[in-house]
């Protein structure tokens, strides 16, 4: 049980070995990568806390559900002041987001490990008893393609549509071809008193 963040930590190290190099070697790809091993280290960080926090019973209790009150609208910028929002990129979404940015056999080596490791009794039991570090790592797991303890797994892929029938026009191999008859010779008119030999 108490290996489980040593094995987190070498999992994500090893899939940031391999982005390393190709963050290095694609320019247009730098500052994606960059935030990726962000996200990368920030979700080793938040599991060790949790995983330490759990293990010696000091994890602050969750509390009840309060509703929210009506926030108050917005100040309107000042006419003679500039509003200019402070925004921060976005990661990419949708399924195995990073495999598709990182297309390397080591990057999916990283993820079928990372998914053995979800599936482990003792991450299991981590899990269940710590909803929080479900929370935490279910971004991480739809990054790679993985599904988390309990989920079902992910759809299989829709079956290939069957080819479209040929056209009716067409000519089937199966129907007897035909040919064009040629035209018999004209006969040729003998003058009288001739006949054709015999």
């Amino acid at each position: 049980m108490s290996s489980l963040p040593t094995l987190f930590r070498a999992i994500l190290t090893s899939l940031w070995a391999v982005i390393a190099p190709i963050a290095a070697k694609n320019p247009a790809k730098t500052a994606l990568l960059i935030r990726i091993a962000n996200h990368l280290n920030r979700t080793i960080q938040r599991f060790e806390t949790l995983f330490a926090r759990w293990q010696t019973n000091t994890l602050p209790k969750l509390r009840p559900n309060k509703p929210h009150p009506e926030k108050p609208h917005p100040e309107k910028p000042h006419p003679g002041r500039p509003h200019t929002a402070k925004t921060t990129p976005r990661l990419p979404r949708g399924p195995a987001w990073i495999l598709r940015h990182v297309d390397h056999y080591n990057a999916r080596g990283c993820a079928s490990q990372l998914q053995h490791l979800l599936h482990a009794e003792d991450m299991a039991a981590f899990l269940a008893a710590v909803p929080r570090a479900a929370r935490l790592l279910r971004p991480l797991a739809k990054s790679l393609g993985l599904h988390m303890p309990g989920d079902p797994p992910p759809p299989l892929p829709k079956p290939a549509r069957p080819p479209k029938p040929a056209h009716l026009n067409a000519p089937s191999l199966n129907q007897p071809q035909t040919t064009a008859l040629s035209p018999a010779p004209a006969r040729i008119a003998l003058p009288f008193g001739f006949s054709k030999a015999r």
